[in-house]
Formats: structure tokens, C-alpha cells, sequence
């Protein structure tokens, strides 16, 4: 028996708020004529005796006198010693020592610890609390079912705490919980803590909020306790966790060690033979078949029963419907580690054979076979090799980790090394790491080889270099593999021609996509989906930079068709995120979105396309105006393209980032994220954000310097009639701003052509608004013609250009005398411009109602939000804050917002960072504190 002491540094309990009410009720019921206990129950290291010290803190601070105990397993046969410790009654008379007496004696006994307590209660109420009276004595459980009955009325309250146990044990103890609850006591069954809990623990205990990786290596806890508080413990004391972008981060995917002695500490009651079975039980993962381990053990099922049992009894593991699964992860980590190094690797690909043995999804294996290679194991790098290329199709990023770590351990005079070194250069180009694809295949390639395998390999590095920006490179590289392999099947050419045509679309070589694509598509049966489908996409990346609309997007829906959906595979094209992109371009807002539902994200996440949805989710909100979530967006989008080095992608973001906070104003920030862009270079992301990319520079320039000083650099991109004709296609206020742009500088002769080039692409178009309203406004502005304005202001699907046309009328009207008119239009500019987020704009229009004498209020907006409390949130924020407040999870508020989680997610932080708070809990007790103000 061991004594039990309450902790000096109470910590604050996470997630008990209802059971700390029903402690402080039991304390203010003390004294009460009917016995005042409470009970407590739950599983090992759920937060029982945390429970005990809060309440003896409690007590303390209320002037209680504390009588406090645990047992443990020898003290069961010590007669009261749990009594006897907790009120301190060290000395017995002679003839209680050593015996179980009768009834007599109990009698007297009884008696004794009865005055004891009623001589303390005389002179301060007391609590007793008894931790684990699963191990309690009989005498002591028999005392525990008769004093608190005795004793009431007296100042005294009683909490008794256990777990059951395996050996029975905690029988007698359930028969005492059951008497004293049917006689009034309460009872609480301490669960999991939520999920909730769990994060304020650990921004408890790093000052910080968690990071989404510490919330999945805390997620092995399933809720308990005293394994989140070890996890923390151990990862603070080795240093492990790094406070980035202000959350709280692991630096390894292992948990410490303190945890590992934590769980190891539940496993060592256990019997030899069970601990044994969890342990090859915890190499096939959390969950296992309890078939699967009697295979790896050798063992008949039925010799595992009884130690499941046991394990079930300790509630280590609990059973499905047609498995096992250990309740905690990180007791299943601790107890594979009982498992010796080496028979742990054997186990990893003796459980990987069989799985594939028998035709399970090669992804189960996948893992096993990467924990159990080693250098030189044949076996290992067969199985390596096996899975390997089963996984490319639907999981490269897996296939690169296992042909990596195979090429790693293959010898390099082993004959086997060049084709585990062209299926890694193929995997790694597919998972989207270019950089050791490329440097792979070139190594390779100064020593002979067979001529499918040098193609292969110039494939990969063609792959490669086009997502590095070397577009002329990757063509040369896909050029020289088919080469390699003229006059074999066509099949076996497919893959040089999908690079070339992917070379090609970075290039925007139209010209040779436009021939190559004919001639793949001329033979419909000799090529498979996939080459099918690009040659489909380059065609309509033809035509809609011929300015052929409605013929490049039939084509992209063919080859939306063809494809199938999204691709895992880098190399492969994505034609739905191409068609999503066009329909944005067209303002066609609501197709585009459902498109972009449509795709499914999980298959794009880990490759730099990963990086595109958010991208185009990011346009979308900005043709809405809601910059707050384009924003929000085109940083999902840097956090997916910066890992994997996706650099076009990430400049692209930054460009959308830029176009942000030119409509807000802020034209230092916008010029920041100009500079923040890599150097252009040929790849396909720009496909994905034509205008933001190529415009912002000017428009920089122009809001910076004034139309005059930036009048060379608008003139420098309208120079090319294709690149001009790129440009109208991609924003319906591009042609306005450029003859705009161009008047003001005095440069006429660039307005014709910008105008010219917008007339064109509508007649080429009939019955396409997206590019007639457009040229509308350009024609109107060039001839300063009110009537094509009115219809441009009429005809305009975006906020912001529907403001820029109002603005436009208004100017003209202005100079002929039509002040009222003018003033009308003004302030209809004004309206829009508040729906786009353009707060320049607005600015702008307000001095000019000012100039011609205007100052009504009306359309001002409020005063400048402070920078922190409830008061600074946006509108946004505030319904995110709301939402979360009444419980919904991230992806439950987004689908309410009809907004991503990425978006919820960023606008949390931000009410987190503004209200000064670290958990959803804070959130929502301002929330009800707020609407009980």
C-alpha cells in the first residue's frame, strides 16, 4: 500500500469541467444527514487521480482536513491499511495484528477508525479520498460500505476512485461501487478527453498552439490523459518541439521516450505470453487480425484466446466486428519496441508476403516493407521492387519512398541496380521531386543501356526537367527517348510522346503541339487513356490561345472525359483543373466552383498540382471580392507548392497575393510579392494564372509611379498579338484597364490596338459575353462612347470591372455638363467597388464626389477596425467564429460557408491571434459571453 499525496502545483484540468462542478456540489453537501460520496471509475491513466488531487485542493482551500490513500497490489492483504494510512492511525492494538479476526474484532476495528474520523470532523470537516480501491483490502472495502453511513451527518465527504483489473481483483470493489450508488452516492465514468481538450493541453504545455503534426502524433493517445501528458512531458524535455508560424511542432515523427515507458508501464502487468502476442500484435499496426498473428507467430488461434482476454481485461485492446485494435496508438508503438530490432524487421516482411500473398492492396504492404529492408536483404528489395511498381499508378509518393530505399540498398555492382535506379527516376518524376529524378537519370545515363530503359529514364528526366522550368531541356530529353525506341510498339512510345506534349504545353508551342496532338489522335486505338486525353488538352490549349473559346472548352470537357478525373501521377495532364481554370478566366464563377468540388483533392495532395485548388479557389474569391478568402487561399497554396520546391506554383500564389493587395491599396505589399516571384520561366502553372501573373507588374508600376511613368511597361506586354490576345482572354477588366492605362499615358495609338485586339476576339465569339461586354468597355473608353459604357456596365459579371465601367460613364458624363448623372454613376462605383474589396478604388471615387462638392456619409466606411478583440475580427472571421463556437469542425464550417477548410482554418488563426486565445473552448466562452452581453 502506498500513500497518496495531492499535487503542490495543481495544474488546470482540461476537459473535466463537468466533473470539477460535481466535486465542488459534494463539498458543499458535507455535514448532510445522508452519506456524502462520490465514485469514481475509468480506464488506466484517465485522469482519476488528477481528479483526486483537484479535489483535495479544493477542500484545501476550503479548510477541509484531507484523510488521502492509494492502494496498490500488495497492500490488498494488509487488514484497513488503506484506512489506517489515509487517517493516520499508525499504531493498532496487539491483537489486531497479523489477524483476520471475526466479527467481533471487525467490529471493534470499524469502530476505532470511525472515532478517528469523527474526532478530526469535530474539528474541520474532512474529505477522504481513496485512490485505486481496486486493490483495496476486504476489510477495507467492508469499512468503506458502512462508515459513510454511519458517519453522516457529521462534516465529512468521501471520493473513492478505481480500474479494473484482470485477475478479478476489482470484482469486490465494483459490488461496494454499486452498493453506495444505490444508496445515493454519485458517480462519474471519467472518458476520453475530446479533441478539444487534448490541443488546450498541449498549447498548456508549449505556450503555443499545436501544430496539425502534433495533433496526429497526440491522436495515438485516443483522448488519455496521462499519455498526452507524457507525450508533452517528453517531447519539452528532449527539446523535440519548435514553435513555427506561432504553433507548437514536432521535430520527429516519433514519439519520446517517456511515452514508450508510459505504455511499456501498462504492458509489464501483463503475463509473459500476452505481452509477447501484443508485441507482434503492435508490429502489424494499430489494428490486426487476430488470424494474422497466430500466422506470424506460428501458434494455434485458440492459444492466443485467453491472452487476449487478459489483454482485453486490461483494457490494453478492444474487438470489432472483425478485428483487434489497441486503444491507444502510441501502447501499440510500445508495444512493437518489446519486439526486438531484428525480429521486428523479419516480422515487418514476413506480415508484407503475406498480405501480398494474398492479393491485398498493395498499399498495407507498403509500410511493412519499408521498415523491414535492409542492405543486401534480397527478399526486402524483391518485395521493394514488387510494391513499388504496383503503386505508381495510385500512390507515387509511396512508390518513390520504397524505389528509393531499394536503389539505396542495392549494391552498385549489382545487376539489378539500373533498373532499380530507372523505376526510382519514374516514381520520384511522378511524385513531383523533380531535382533527385533528374539527378538520378543523369547519372545513369553516361553508362550503357538497353534501349526501353534509356527511354524510360530520358522520360523521367524529361518529366523532371519540365517541372524545374527547363521546358527546351525536357523536349531535347523526351526527342532523344523516342529515338531510342523507334520502330518498337506503339505502346511503348506513349511515354516519350506525353513528355514531349507536356514540354510542349510549358513552351506554348502551339504549332508542334498542335501537329503532335493531330497525329496521336489520327490512330484512336493505338494510344492509351492518358496520352489520349493530353493530346486532347494541348489541342484545346490551341485553340483558346487562337482565341477559340467555345471550341477549347468542348475540347477540355472531351478530355475531362477521357481522363477520368485527377491524376496522383506529376507527369500526367490535369485537364479538369485546366477547365477550371478557363471557366474562371470567363467568369463563369459558378460552373468553375463545381468543377473544382468536383475534384478530388486527397488525390492531388503531396505532388506540386496539390497547390492548384486552392489556386483557383483563391481567383474565384477574388472575382467575388472576397479578398479575405482569396487571401486565405493563395496562402493554402504556398504552404502546399514551398515543400515540395514547386516554385511556379508558389509564384503564381504570390501573385494572386499581389493582386490582393493592389485592391486593397496596400501597393508596397503587392510590389512585395512581385518581388517574392521566381523568374519566369516556361512551365504549366501559368496556365493556372495567365492574368495575376502577367498584369501585376503593371499594374504595380501604374499604381506606383502614375500611368506616364509606367507607360513603357504596359506597352511592352500589349507588343504581341498573341500575347495581348492572353491576356483579354484571362480577365474581363483587362482591356479596360490596359486602354485606360495607355490614354492616360497619351499613347492612342496602343489604345487602337489593345481595343482592335478586344473587337476581335468577340466577333470570333458570338454570343459570349465574357469577351463582348469586355471590348464594350474598351471601344467605350477609346471613343468615349456613354452608350457602349452603359451597355458595358450592364453587361459586366465582376464587381470590380462593373465599378471601373460606372467610374468610366461617370467621368464622361462629368465633362458634359450631366452632374447629377455623374454623381449617380459615382456612387453606383462606389457600391461595386465595396463588393470587390477595392479599397484604392473607393478612395479614389470619393475624392472625386468631394471635387464636385458631394460629401454625403452614407457610403463611408467604418472607422478603422482596432487591431485586436472582438471588435477587429472581419465580417469573415466572425462568422467562422461563430460557426466553430457552436461546435462544428473546420470541414462542417466550410461546407457551411461553401469555402475550403484550408480557408476556415487560416480565418481561425486569425480570430485566435486577434482575441489573444489558444483553444475552440476560449472561442466559445467569449461567444456566450458575448451574447449574454
Amino acid at each position: 500500500m502506498t500513500s497518496w499525496r495531492p499535487a503542490g502545483d495543481h495544474a488546470a484540468l482540461r476537459g473535466r469541467d463537468t466533473e470539477q462542478l460535481e466535486i465542488g456540489r459534494l463539498l458543499r453537501r458535507a455535514g448532510d444527514d445522508a452519506p456524502v460520496v462520490l465514485l469514481v471509475e475509468g480506464d488506466r491513466g484517465i485522469g482519476k487521480s488528477a481528479l483526486l488531487n483537484y479535489a483535495a485542493s479544493e477542500a484545501a482551500g476550503q479548510g477541509f482536513s484531507l484523510a488521502a490513500a492509494a492502494g496498490d497490489r500488495l497492500g490488498r492483504h494488509v487488514p484497513f491499511f488503506a484506512l489506517r494510512t489515509a487517517v493516520g492511525a499508525a499504531s493498532w492494538a496487539a491483537e489486531t495484528e497479523g489477524h483476520r479476526g471475526g466479527p467481533a474484532l471487525l467490529r471493534r476495528q470499524l469502530s476505532r477508525l470511525g472515532a478517528l474520523l469523527a474526532a478530526r470532523a469535530a474539528v474541520a470537516p474532512v474529505l477522504i479520498c481513496l485512490d485505486d480501491t481496486h486493490w483495496a483490502s476486504e476489510e477495507t472495502l467492508q469499512a468503506l460500505g458502512v462508515l459513510p453511513g454511519e458517519l453522516a451527518g457529521h462534516p465529512m465527504a468521501w471520493i473513492l476512485a478505481r480500474t479494473r483489473t484482470s485477475d478479478g481483483a476489482g470484482t469486490a470493489a465494483e459490488c461496494l461501487f454499486g452498493a453506495l450508488e444505490h444508496g445515493g452516492a454519485g458517480r462519474i465514468s471519467l472518458g476520453p478527453l475530446s479533441d478539444r481538450a487534448v490541443a488546450d493541453m498541449l498549447a498548456d504545455a508549449f505556450a503555443a498552439p499545436p501544430h496539425e503534426k502534433l495533433l496526429a502524433m497526440a491522436a495515438g493517445a485516443a483522448g488519455n490523459p496521462s499519455l498526452v501528458a507524457a507525450l508533452a512531458a517528453g517531447l519539452r524535455d528532449d527539446g523535440a518541439v519548435e514553435i513555427v508560424e506561432g504553433r507548437a511542432r514536432p521535430a520527429s515523427d516519433l514519439p519520446p521516450r517517456r511515452v514508450d515507458q508510459v505504455a511499456r508501464s501498462w504492458l509489464g502487468g501483463l503475463t509473459g505470453p500476452t505481452r509477447h502476442m501484443l508485441g507482434a500484435a503492435g508490429v502489424l499496426g494499430r489494428t490486426f487480425r487476430l488470424d494474422d498473428v497466430a500466422d506470424m507467430l506460428g501458434e494455434p488461434r485458440a492459444a492466443l484466446l485467453p491472452r487476449l482476454a487478459e489483454a482485453l481485461d486490461e483494457e490494453i485492446v478492444m474487438v470489432g466486428d472483425e478485428d483487434v485494435s489497441f486503444r491507444h496508438g502510441l501502447v501499440a508503438h510500445a508495444a512493437a519496441g518489446l519486439i526486438p530490432a531484428p525480429a521486428r524487421r523479419t516480422l515487418h516482411r514476413q506480415f508484407a508476403e503475406l498480405l501480398l500473398s494474398r492479393g491485398e492492396p498493395a498499399a498495407a504492404a507498403a509500410s511493412h516493407l519499408l521498415n523491414a529492408a535492409q542492405p543486401g536483404d534480397l527478399a526486402s528489395l524483391s518485395g521493394l521492387d514488387q510494391v513499388a511498381a504496383r503503386m505508381l499508378r495510385c500512390s507515387p509518393r509511396t512508390a518513390a519512398d520504397l524505389a528509393v530505399l531499394a536503389l539505396e540498398y542495392t549494391a552498385p555492382a549489382d545487376p539489378a541496380r539500373p533498373r532499380r535506379a530507372v523505376a526510382a527516376a519514374e516514381a520520384l518524376a511522378a511524385a513531383g521531386r523533380p531535382e533527385p529524378a533528374a539527378r538520378i537519370a543523369r547519372e545513369l545515363l553516361g553508362r550503357p543501356l538497353q534501349a526501353v530503359a534509356e527511354a524510360r529514364l530520358r522520360c523521367a528526366l524529361s518529366s523532371a526537367l519540365c517541372a524545374s522550368g527547363q521546358a527546351q531541356d525536357a523536349r531535347a530529353e523526351a526527342r532523344q527517348a523516342l529515338a531510342a525506341i523507334r520502330g518498337w510498339p506503339a505502346s511503348a512510345t506513349d511515354l516519350a510522346l506525353a513528355a514531349e506534349l507536356q514540354a510542349l504545353a510549358a513552351l506554348a508551342d502551339d504549332d508542334s503541339a498542335g501537329r503532335l496532338s493531330a497525329s496521336i489522335l489520327a490512330s484512336p486505338g493505338r494510344h492509351g487513356g492518358h496520352l489520349a486525353a493530353a493530346a486532347v488538352t494541348a489541342s484545346a490549349a490551341k485553340a483558346w490561345r487562337e482565341g477559340k473559346v467555345n471550341e477549347a472548352l468542348a475540347l477540355l470537357r472531351d478530355a475531362v472525359s477521357r481522363a477520368g478525373g485527377v491524376s496522383p501521377d506529376a507527369t500526367h495532364c490535369q485537364p479538369a483543373l485546366d477547365l477550371a481554370a478557363r471557366l474562371v478566366d470567363l467568369r463563369q464563377l459558378d460552373e468553375a466552383a463545381a468543377v473544382i468540388d468536383a475534384v478530388d483533392g486527397d488525390v492531388l495532395r503531396g505532388i506540386p498540382q496539390e497547390a492548384v485548388l486552392p489556386l483557383l479557389r483563391a481567383r474565384v474569391h477574388l472575382a467575388n471580392g472576397d479578398l479575405d478568402a482569396s487571401a486565405a487561399e493563395a496562402r493554402a497554396a504556398l504552404a502546399a507548392a514551398e515543400p515540395l520546391a514547386a516554385h511556379a506554383y508558389a509564384s503564381a500564389a504570390h501573385s494572386v497575393l499581389g493582386a490582393v493587395a493592389l485592391r486593397r491599396g496596400d501597393v508596397a505589399d503587392a510590389a512585395g510579392h512581385v518581388a517574392s516571384r521566381v523568374a519566369a520561366v516556361p512551365h504549366i502553372a501559368t496556365w493556372y494564372v495567365t492574368v495575376e501573373c502577367a498584369l501585376l507588374d503593371a499594374r504595380v508600376s501604374v499604381a506606383r509611379d502614375g500611368a506616364a511613368a509606367a507607360a513603357g511597361r504596359v506597352r511592352q506586354i500589349t507588343a504581341r498579338p498573341q500575347a495581348l490576345r492572353a491576356l483579354l482572354l484571362a480577365d474581363p477588366s483587362c482591356a479596360s484597364w490596359l486602354v485606360r492605362a495607355v490614354l492616360a499615358a497619351g499613347d492612342r495609338g496602343t489604345a487602337v490596338t489593345v481595343s482592335a485586339a478586344a473587337d476581335a476576339l468577340a466577333a470570333g465569339n458570338p454570343g459570349c459575353s465574357s469577351l463582348a461586354v469586355p471590348a464594350l468597355h474598351g471601344r467605350g473608353l477609346l471613343e468615349r462612347d456613354t452608350d457602349r459604357l452603359g451597355r458595358a456596365l450592364a453587361g459586366h459579371r465582376d464587381a470590380w470591372a462593373t465599378g471601373s465601367a460606372a467610374e468610366d460613364l461617370a467621368a464622361l458624363l462629368t465633362g458634359r455638363t450631366a452632374r447629377g448623372q455623374a454623381l449617380h454613376y459615382l456612387e453606383l462605383a462606389l457600391g461595386e467597388y465595396g463588393r470587390a474589396g477595392a479599397a484604392a478604388d473607393q478612395a479614389r471615387v470619393r475624392r472625386r464626389l468631394r471635387k464636385l462638392g458631394v460629401r454625403h456619409r452614407h457610403w463611408e466606411t467604418p472607422a478603422h477596425r482596432p487591431a485586436a478583440g472582438w471588435d477587429s475580427l472581419t465580417d469573415t472571421e466572425r462568422a467562422v467564429a461563430g460557426l466553430v463556437a457552436q461546435g462544428l469542425t473546420n470541414r462542417q464550417a466550410a461546407g457551411r460557408m461553401y469555402i475550403s477548410e484550408h480557408t476556415v482554418a487560416f480565418h481561425l488563426r486569425q480570430v485566435f491571434r486577434k482575441l489573444s486565445i489558444g483553444s475552440r473552448v476560449d472561442l466559445a466562452r467569449i461567444a456566450v459571453e458575448r451574447a449574454g452581453g
